[in-house]
C-alpha cells in the first residue's frame, strides 16, 4: 500500500513539475518575442534617427536657397545663403498675384542655422494688416527683428525696430513692449506706441547694477 502511495505521490510531482516547466517555457517564450519586438522598435527608431542626421547634414551644405511664407492677400519669399554653418539672407520678394515687389534686405546679424530665422507676416502697427518681419533669437526671451511695414500694398522698411530688443506686441493695448536684461549690467523696460505714423517710446525702466 506504502509503496502504491509513493508511486502515485512521483507521478504527481512529475506532473506539477512538467506543467511548472512547460508554463515557464512559454513564458520564457513570450519574454523572447517581446524582446525581439522591442529591438526591432529600437532598430527602427535608431534607422529613423540615421536618416533624419542624413537629411540635416544635407540641408546645412553650402548653397542658396529660398523660403516662402504666405499671407490672405500675399506670398513673399526670402533668399538667403548657408556658407561655412552661417546663414545669411540677401532678398526679399513680395507677391500679389502677377506682381512683384523686390525689397533691399540683407543680415546685419549672423544666424547660426535655417532655424533661427523666424520669418513671418504679423501687423506690428495695429492697423489691422498684416506686416513682414525677420526675427532672430539672440539669448533667452531675448531677439532681435527687421520689419517692412505694408502701407497700402507697398512694403517698406521700418528701421526703428533695429534699436528696440525683444519687442513683443500687444495688439488689444495698441503698444510695444521691450522687456530684456544684460548679464552683469541690468534690466530694461520700455513701452512704445505707434503716433502718427510713428513709433515713439513712451515709458522707460531701467534696473542697473550700480557695482558695475
Amino acid at each position: 500500500m506504502r509503496n502504491i502511495v509513493s508511486f502515485i505521490t512521483l507521478v504527481l510531482v512529475f506532473s506539477c513539475s512538467q506543467k511548472d516547466q512547460n508554463s515557464i517555457s512559454k513564458i520564457d517564450s513570450t519574454v523572447v518575442a517581446i524582446d525581439s519586438v522591442a529591438v526591432n522598435i529600437d532598430s527602427s527608431k535608431i534607422e529613423n534617427l540615421k536618416q533624419e542626421n542624413v537629411l540635416d547634414e544635407e540641408e546645412l551644405k553650402d548653397g542658396k536657397y529660398s523660403q516662402i511664407i504666405k499671407d490672405k492677400d500675399f506670398s513673399a519669399e526670402v533668399f538667403y545663403t548657408i556658407k561655412d554653418g552661417s546663414v545669411d539672407y540677401y532678398n526679399l520678394k513680395v507677391y500679389k498675384g502677377k506682381k512683384v515687389q523686390n525689397l533691399k534686405a540683407f543680415s546685419n546679424w549672423g544666424f547660426r542655422n535655417v532655424e533661427e530665422l523666424d520669418f513671418k507676416f504679423e501687423d506690428v502697427n495695429f492697423d489691422g494688416i498684416n506686416d513682414l518681419t525677420i526675427s532672430k533669437e539672440v539669448g533667452m526671451n531675448w531677439f532681435i527683428l527687421n520689419v517692412w511695414i505694408n502701407k497700402k500694398g507697398k512694403f517698406i522698411s521700418e528701421k526703428k525696430f533695429d534699436k528696440i530688443y525683444n519687442p513683443i506686441f500687444y495688439p488689444k493695448k495698441k503698444e510695444v513692449k521691450s522687456d530684456y536684461r544684460i548679464s552683469g549690467i541690468g534690466e530694461f523696460w520700455s513701452t512704445y506706441e505707434w503716433k502718427n505714423g510713428e513709433l515713439i517710446r513712451t515709458s522707460y525702466i531701467e534696473d542697473v547694477d550700480e557695482n558695475n
